[in-house]
Formats: structure tokens, C-alpha cells, sequence
């Protein structure tokens, strides 16, 4: 059953975003330690999780012509999100952590255009926080971490172009 504290309606900033690169200035990257990575990448796999179910939520109820091709995307971002979470479970105990069942806040709207600027939402906040994290791997001198959080990112940004250009931004 899902809680109904997690449904949010309101309006989160509707603002053009950027268009999602790699491209930029590097983030600064904050020093954990492994303990903290761990703890930082399970709150990575709950959004993971949230995106999952966020986006076949989505795919189920989004109407209207201009949004067919994305519906059907929609479901195949779930299915990588899906991976993607696998991907950190296995990281997560690998460093010796446990991975979390938490599932972090999901988005839905009535409207169409709405779920999908939630959608880009949560695909920039990934981009940024992944971004991060392949800097906090690097410094751990964790590179079998840093190169799966690379495929990631690199899945994240597809995902955020698809929906800039559904949102025809």
C-alpha cells in the first residue's frame, strides 16, 4: 500500500532546467569515509527505488498525443532504474554495508506535463548526486565502485534529455 505522505501535487519549481551534459565544471567533491559512502549511497538506492515506481506510476496514467512516445519510454526508465538500484545493492554490500529497502519520496500529478518536470527533477538531482559520488569513489581509491556509479550517471543523463525533450526544452 502506498503511504499517502509520499504523494506530492504541488508545484516543485517549474522552471526551465538546464540541459543535462556531463560537460561543466567538476563538483566539489566532499571526503567521506567508507562508512559514509555506504550511508550516501543508500539514500541514492531509495531515490532509485522511488524512480522506479515514479515512473511506471507515470507511464499507467500520463494522457494525451504528445506524450504516446514518452509513455512507452517511461517503462524502459523504470526498467534501468530498476538496474540501476540492483547495481548499488550489489556495491553497498560489497564495501560491507547493507543495502536499504527505504523507498524516498515520489512525485504524481494529474497533469501530464507536471510528472514529467518531476521526472527531469529527480533526473538532474540524480545527475548531480552521482556526479559527486564517482568524485567520493575516486578519492576512496574504490575503482570498480567508481566505474559502475559511471554507468549510472551515464543513464541518468539519457534519461534527463529524453524528458528536456519531451518537455520540448
Amino acid at each position: 500500500m502506498a503511504k499517502q505522505a509520499a504523494k506530492k501535487t504541488a508545484a516543485k519549481g517549474a522552471g526551465k532546467a538546464a540541459p543535462a551534459t556531463a560537460a561543466g565544471p567538476a563538483p566539489a567533491v566532499r571526503a567521506l569515509t567508507k562508512a559514509e559512502l555506504i550511508d550516501e549511497l543508500n539514500r541514492d538506492l531509495a531515490k532509485e527505488y522511488s524512480a522506479l515506481i515514479q515512473y511506471v506510476q507515470h507511464a499507467a496514467v500520463i494522457t494525451g498525443p504528445q506524450y504516446d512516445a514518452i509513455s512507452a519510454e517511461l517503462l524502459v526508465h523504470a526498467t534501468e532504474e530498476h538496474t540501476h538500484a540492483v547495481s548499488l545493492s550489489s556495491q553497498i554490500d560489497w564495501l560491507g554495508g547493507v543495502p536499504s529497502v527505504d523507498v524516498g519520496d515520489i512525485y504524481i500529478s494529474p497533469d501530464s506535463k507536471t510528472m514529467l518536470e518531476y521526472d527531469l527533477e529527480g533526473e538532474l538531482d540524480a545527475i548531480a548526486r552521482y556526479r559527486e559520488r564517482v568524485g567520493q569513489a575516486e578519492l576512496l581509491q574504490e575503482y570498480g565502485l567508481r566505474r559502475a556509479l559511471e554507468d549510472i550517471l551515464i543513464v541518468e543523463e539519457e534519461h534527463a534529455r529524453d524528458l528536456q525533450n519531451a518537455l520540448d526544452m
